[in-house]
């Protein structure tokens, strides 16, 4: 089935080069300059993954992912400007799904489309069973095992663990998996209750296997191919 997007920036030049790209990766694409214009079409589209950029004349993209939510839970990769952290991070928190800084390459787009779409995909049909090495995640009941062992994980640890399958083999960033509205504390309770959760799950805390350190940015949970 092919799939509906919605690309929402204020740039025609770029939304443009990026309909040809996408509709020859068979794409069913539908462009909008801004947004006034994107909640009309999604009054009456339903779209499986909506781009837009952060920041543009019309105003700011934080209220268009807020009105995206309300009404479904449609992925949506956000554009940010190179560099601007915060942009990101206030996204992530409203409900993004990712993000990517301009200037970017097509095909690195494409490939976040791709994975986002398969991952709502799998959620759809009820596969909710994650794994990664000998451990496998149930996403409904937060049971996590080891072959057919139960491995015990606290609150906390259980809704880390849940924000890194989201984003399976993909960076997190600390402040996405910080539990308040963060500070340089809440960044390392982050850090803490990593090296307690690889406690439970790595061979070697100390080497992970798992969930990997991405200096300067955040973790990433390396799972099996579904």
């Amino acid at each position: 089935m092919i799939k509906n997007i919605l690309i929402v920036d204020d740039d025609k030049r770029l939304r443009e080069l990026l309909k040809d790209y996408l509709t020859e990766k068979k794409l069913k694409i539908y462009l909008s300059e801004d947004f006034s214009e994107a909640k009309e079409i999604l009054s009456y589209i339903v779209f499986d993954l909506i781009i837009l950029d952060r920041m543009m004349p019309s105003g700011d993209g934080i209220g268009l992912i807020e009105f995206i939510k309300k009404l479904s839970n449609t992925p949506v990769i956000m554009l940010t400007a190179m560099g601007e952290n915060k942009d990101k991070i206030d996204g992530l928190k409203i409900g993004a799904d990712d993000y990517l800084s301009k200037p970017f390459e097509p095909e690195e787009l494409f490939l976040r489309i791709k994975k986002l779409l398969n991952l709502f995909e799998n959620l759809k049909n009820n596969k909710i069973k994650i794994s990664f090495g000998e451990f496998t995640f149930d996403t409904s009941n937060f049971v996590l095992q080891k072959n057919d062992r139960l491995i015990y994980l606290t609150e906390g640890e259980n809704n880390l663990l849940l924000k890194l399958i989201n984003k399976k083999n993909d960076i997190v960033l600390r402040e996405e998996l910080a539990d308040q509205e963060f500070d340089e504390t809440e960044l390392r309770k982050v850090d803490v209750q990593v090296t307690r959760l690889r406690q439970k799950i790595e061979i070697n805390a100390k080497q992970p296997q798992f969930i990997k350190t991405i200096r300067g940015k955040g973790y990433k949970l390396i799972c099996n191919e579904i």
